[in-house]
């Protein structure tokens, strides 16, 4: 376990280094309503995104899934819930990242604007999920959907499709800490 924080911390302290600064806005207009925003080919141009400061109050919400999950299909309507609920909330941030790979890449949008999904939405197109699941969550072992909750320095991740009942109560959970 040791080992694990230690290689955690090098690795957090060597991405924050490289930190680039984006700015990434979701706008509701035509030319990026049901598009994915970014597309990132590997694990550690997403992984900023997966450790907000410390000292950071905002609820960040990251759903992990792809077009061909059926265990999606099932959480998908109470994501594009919470996000029109909290889309106008500066304390909580929802952001959809899309698992499918370059062969089915290509159903991303048509499916974004099928469920109506507003939000933000990149793409992780990385192969290697054997090398960078267990960055997310230690005991993820690449299952869909998966949903990380972060404030601050508190993390909270399911592997599995999660009720609209139990998004609200892990945004109040997380509200506490």
């Amino acid at each position: 376990m040791k080992k694990y924080f230690s290689f955690l911390f090098l690795f957090i302290l060597i991405f924050s280094c490289n930190k680039k600064t984006t700015s990434t806005t979701t706008s509701n207009n035509s030319s990026t309503l049901y598009k994915v925003s970014k597309v990132y080919e590997k694990y550690e141009q997403l992984a900023p995104r997966l450790e907000p400061d410390y000292d950071d109050n905002t609820i960040y919400i990251v759903n992990f899934w792809a077009t061909w999950c059926s265990q999606c299909l099932k959480e998908i309507p109470e994501m594009v819930r919470l996000e029109k609920k909290y889309r106008a909330n500066k304390n909580i941030k929802i952001l959809f990242v899309n698992l499918d790979d370059s062969s089915t890449q290509k159903r991303v949008n048509p499916f974004l604007k099928k469920h109506n999904i507003q939000g933000e939405v990149v793409a992780l197109t990385d192969p290697n999920q054997d090398k960078w699941i267990r960055l997310v969550d230690y005991k993820w072992r690449g299952s869909l959907p998966g949903t990380l909750f972060i404030k601050g320095v508190n993390r909270k991740f399911y592997a599995y499709p999660l009720s609209y009942n139990e998004l609200e109560l892990n945004i109040e959970f997380m509200k506490n800490k």
